[in-house]
């Protein structure tokens, strides 16, 4: 089997296709703690964010056992059912009538979760009006969490040339972001300033 800790998530994936829980097992512990953080920062109107870790798992592990599921970017996979579940639940919980305690509770931060929710909206507006390349460089290392030097040759590039592309690539996300963020007029990819 070698070094479970140093196989990929690809190989991981195979194995649990053909049954080793054990492929199961080195998965949860090297994507558990990222995808609470995640569930966590989530709205969640009382959800815990445990049980939302392992409601995605476990559907997780029964989308590979039939045959479904990750091929290879496990991670964007579980954060995405993350938001799934999320949602379901919290549209469950609507459908459900409030009991007395919930009716003298304030919701708190409502007012903070609005403004995070533009303030998003606006990095993914920012986000999309960068070069594809920037964007790719920006996912693999910012969100999934590569090194430059991991993702370099899937880039095509040196480890140091990857390093100077994500670099120029947080650089275009700021000055994108800033433009959008002070309401200056719209610009398509063309007139980002190439840094």
């Amino acid at each position: 089997m070698g070094n479970d800790e140093s196989t990929t998530d690809g190989a991981l994936l195979a194995r649990l296709r053909a049954g080793d829980d054990g492929a199961y097992e080195v998965l949860y512990r090297r994507h558990a703690p990222a995808v609470r953080r995640f569930a966590a920062g989530m709205p969640r109107q009382g959800i815990d964010a445990d049980d939302v870790v392992a409601e995605v798992f476990l559907r997780v592990l029964r989308a590979v056992r039939a045959g479904h599921g990750p091929k290879d970017t496990v991670r964007t996979y579980l954060l995405t059912v993350v938001r799934r579940v999320v949602a379901e639940w919290c549209a469950a919980r609507r459908d459900e009538p409030m009991n007395t305690d919930e009716l003298g509770e304030r919701v708190p931060g409502q007012r903070d979760h609005q403004a995070a929710l533009a303030e998003s909206e606006l990095l993914a507006r920012a986000f999309h009006l960068l070069p594809a390349r920037w964007r790719e460089v920006l996912w693999r290392t910012e969100v999934e969490g590569h090194r430059p030097s991991t993702i370099a040759g899937q880039l095509g590039l040196t480890p140091n040339a990857t390093a100077v592309l994500a670099h120029r690539a947080r650089r275009g996300l700021r000055q994108a972001y800033l433009r959008a963020s002070t309401g200056a007029p719209a610009a398509g990819r063309h007139c980002l300033r190439r840094v």
